[in-house]
């Protein structure tokens, strides 16, 4: 790679797949515009791995625990209003679950 990068003038006009692959991992290590490589699928699994390879261990963390405290927060919603729907006796337990998208178990035990 540094061979390649001290000499890069030189290998301007190689498309080969070996250069092409120097000249993206170079631009990734450099963070440059990488719009270059953006239509090579490979490529773009390799930007992609590279951003994830980026983040912190508590960044993603973090990511994974607000989706999961966002799932909570709409699932203790959809049990209280399974609740109300219940307490209101005007609907079926099926009639609920279908409005809820909770399942029929979970609402027969709020009873």
């Amino acid at each position: 790679m540094a061979k390649f990068l001290k000499n890069a003038k030189d290998y301007v006009g190689d498309n080969c797949r070996l250069a092409q692959w120097l000249r993206a991992i170079d631009t990734l290590n450099r963070e440059a515009d990488f719009s270059e490589f953006a239509n090579d699928p490979v490529f773009k699994v390799l930007q992609n791995e590279v951003k994830l390879c980026n983040f912190s261990s508590r960044y993603l963390m973090t990511v994974d625990m607000s989706d999961f405290d966002r799932a909570v927060a709409e699932y203790s919603t959809k049990m209280d209003i399974a609740k109300k729907m219940l307490e209101q006796g005007k609907l079926s337990v099926t009639e609920i679950s279908a409005v809820t998208g909770l399942p029929e178990a979970k609402i027969r035990d709020l009873k």
